[in-house]
């Protein structure tokens, strides 16, 4: 690119000339006096860009005292014509050495704003007095945004040229206007801030003040890949408690009081409310009924002996004549299937000897811990479905007796997708299919239009039986089953609805989840769509740690490369692991669970419960501390819930924490997640976390445990419990 001009803008400002008899000290060139604003430093810049580019005549026209003199002088000749009021003066350097210029008029200002003493803390009230220290003036307001795209640093972000793409492209997402009190922050390729689109950004960090770091010399790697500011580097040479810092990503700290004011207005204007999380009446817990959902859920295999596994079958297509139990004619393909071992005599052989059996419904947890309320259509029809971030399909059941059903033909704003339909298939051979619709679903007051509604036509037991009327999908849209023609034709999840069609403010592209134990009966579950919790994140003594996202696979994915456990860490490199709301359990590598059970009395693996399990006698302090890492900080799962559920002797508690087995990555679900806020940042591609650690551990059966003593409970239907405003 040479097609370009490096440049400075400078104030000139004739007030500057009384500084020295008005006391201020360590003014640099404005010591002299003078009346263009800290000369030196910005010739000083566009000379570095220069001698960066190469550009002998441009370096040899500005060096030295020499250059210093020809460039006041070039700047005395402008004010001759603009007279003597203050002016912001642009000044362009080409590659040959020519200078050339641009003037604009400017507010007058206090001197206490341009040549500072010392920099108040936010919340000291300034004023324009000139007393022991120069306070800068309360100033206006800004609205301050980050871009929801990452900008990579370039030679042409570290120095100031009229290459200004990256900038305009930033205020443009972030639909600032010409002269608005706005500002937008860009975001490198880490996570971290690198500046303003036209501002240097400082904040407010452990009682002083930060400013994202900077290179003298641009080599990519030393900064956050900002620019080389004149303000910026004066500031530095001058104040010992204002310094360069720059968060790691998953430490990623923008001074969250501007974003949570903003989405503060975003709440009160939308109207945003939190979604209550039920804990659903009729889950029962059940160790080995979990993990063989998970088996079936993800279709891995097993490291573990068990009742559990997956083979290779071999299947025809074809006509299936009676009294044969094999078709005819067709095509042979192999399906991975999950089966479990049969009695002698009862099931198949698997060719390796083994009896097995296909799994029913029966053998696994078909039941949602967790159901929330949404709304579709107009008039609104009302729905209790799960909310999963390890899926991207938004479903719901069809007509039946114990199910709110969603009824295209009764909403008004309904349309036919014709050719569209959808699928789901486990290695059970459970499925879920239908035809697809386009309608208006609300999710705590956020109305999301055109949002694709699976309708589910056919149903197999494993998902009929359950208390949920569907699911709502929250993981990233590619994975969505939706084909067109039997093409694939995958469809935006709600989320990324709300993104494209501008439901929801650029700053505020997230949602988040807070999730507590049925044995925590004062605190209350719940999703946010559009905003944080503000009061949650300040109880945890914390700011939120983020860490970017990997949805290549179209999970919430990341790195998750320690844990300790009792004190000992770890390594894991190369880890990932996602975090899953729709998978009750957590499952790791078998050196971590093995480490873990360990250290926990009594701990054995149990075959006919294919997992983990401990005697009920373990008290909490009996549990070893582990700490899981989410990017580059650890959070503690609570002791409570790797006490997950009572085994059907009642003798053992089945462990919360379980093997996974084949599995390249590690699934953190509610075990863990019950741990911690989350803030699932759809827009930044970034989880936020904030420990949510209960004071006291609970070791009792939870209410919802199949083994609990609580005696047999009628089953409620999800239209009773819409019916009876338990919602």
């Amino acid at each position: 690119m040479d097609n370009f001009r490096i440049f400075t803008t400078m104030r000139y400002d004739p007030t500057l000339m009384t500084a020295p008899d008005l006391g201020f000290t360590n003014v640099g060139w404005n010591q002299n006096p003078s009346p263009f604003y800290m000369l030196n430093l910005h010739r000083d810049r566009m000379l570095r860009a220069a001698t960066y580019w190469g550009w002998t005549a441009a370096i040899k026209a500005i060096s030295g005292d020499e250059g210093l003199q020809k460039l006041e002088r070039f700047l005395r000749g402008i004010i001759r014509e603009i007279g003597h009021g203050p002016h912001r003066l642009m000044i362009t350097l080409a590659s040959d050495g020519t200078l050339d210029h641009q003037t604009s008029p400017v507010p007058e200002t206090h001197l206490n704003n341009l040549l500072p003493e010392k920099l108040p803390s936010p919340d000291t009230r300034s004023s324009p007095q000139v007393g022991t220290y120069k306070i800068p003036t309360g100033s206006p307001v800004y609205d301050v945004y980050l871009d929801n795209q990452e900008t990579t640093p370039s030679e042409f972000t570290h120095h100031k040229t009229t290459f200004r793409d990256m900038y305009n492209e930033a205020r443009k997402r972030a639909q600032i206007k010409l002269g608005e009190d706005k500002e937008v922050l860009l975001v490198n390729n880490e996570g971290h801030v690198m500046e303003g689109s036209i501002a240097t950004p400082y904040f407010w960090r452990d009682g002083r003040w930060v400013t994202p770091p900077i290179a003298k010399d641009f080599n990519g790697t030393q900064s956050s890949g900002g620019n080389d500011g004149v303000t910026r580097r004066w500031a530095l040479e001058r104040y010992f408690r204002l310094s360069q810092q720059n968060a790691p990503s998953s430490t990623f700290k923008v001074t969250m009081d501007a974003i949570y004011s903003a989405q503060n207005t975003i709440k009160e204007d939308l109207g945003l409310s939190k979604i209550k999380v039920i804990h659903n009446q009729n889950y029962k817990r059940h160790g080995l009924k979990s993990y063989v959902s998970i088996l079936n859920r993800y279709g891995f295999q097993p490291t573990k002996p068990g009742p559990y596994f997956h083979i290779d079958r071999v299947k025809q297509h074809g006509i299936l004549p009676e009294g044969l139990k094999g078709a005819l004619g067709g095509t042979i393909h192999k399906e991975r299937v999950l089966v479990k071992k049969a009695a002698p005599g009862d099931g198949d052989g698997d060719g390796d000897g083994d009896q097995t059996t296909e799994i029913t419904a029966e053998d696994q947890q078909n039941d949602s811990m967790y159901i929330c309320e949404i709304s579709i259509g107009e008039p609104a029809q009302k729905l209790l479905v799960d909310f999963d971030t390890g899926s991207a399909d938004t479903w719901g059941k069809s007509a039946h007796s114990d199910h709110n059903a969603y009824d295209p033909k009764k909403s008004k704003s309904f349309k036919k997708l014709p050719g569209k339909t959808w699928t789901i298939q486990y290695g059970d051979g459970s499925t879920a299919s239908g035809s697809c619709v386009s309608d208006t679903l609300v999710l705590g007051n956020l109305s999301i239009k055109n949002q694709t509604i699976e309708c589910a036509a056919k149903l197999s037991k494993q998902f009929s039986q359950g208390t949920s009327d569907g699911l709502l999908g929250l993981a990233w849209g590619k994975i969505n089953t939706v084909t067109d023609s039997g093409e694939a034709d995958p469809q935006a999840t709600p989320v990324e609805n709300m993104i494209k069609q501008d439901d929801i403010p650029k700053e505020a592209e997230l949602f988040t989840s807070a999730f507590y134990s049925t044995r925590d009966k004062d605190a209350d579950s719940f999703y946010t769509f559009g905003f944080i919790d503000q009061d949650l994140v300040k109880k945890s003594g914390q700011e939120i740690s983020w860490t970017k996202i990997d949805n290549s696979q179209g999970f919430w994915s990341f790195p998750s490369e320690s844990v300790s456990i009792k004190g000992e860490s770890i390594d894991l490199s190369g880890n990932t692991a996602i975090a899953d709301t729709g998978t009750t359990l957590a499952l790791m590598s078998d050196e971590v669970v093995e480490k873990l059970y360990h250290h926990i009395p009594g701990a054995t693996y149990d075959i006919l419960n294919q997992g983990y399990i401990f005697p009920v006698g373990v008290k909490p302090e009996d549990i070893p501390e582990i700490k899981v890492a989410v990017g580059d900080k650890q959070y503690v799962i609570q002791k409570e819930d790797i006490a997950f559920a009572l085994t059907d002797d009642k003798k053992s508690w089945f462990g919360g924490i379980q093997s996974r087995g084949e599995m390249p990555f590690d699934i953190l679900g509610d075990t863990f997640l019950k741990s911690v806020y989350a803030v699932w940042d759809q827009g930044h591609k970034r989880l936020g976390l904030v420990p949510k650690i209960q004071d006291t551990q609970n070791f009792d059966p939870p209410p919802d445990d199949s083994g609990s003593d609580g005696g047999e409970k009628a089953i409620i239907t999800s239209v009773q419990l819409l019916a009876d405003d338990i919602v």
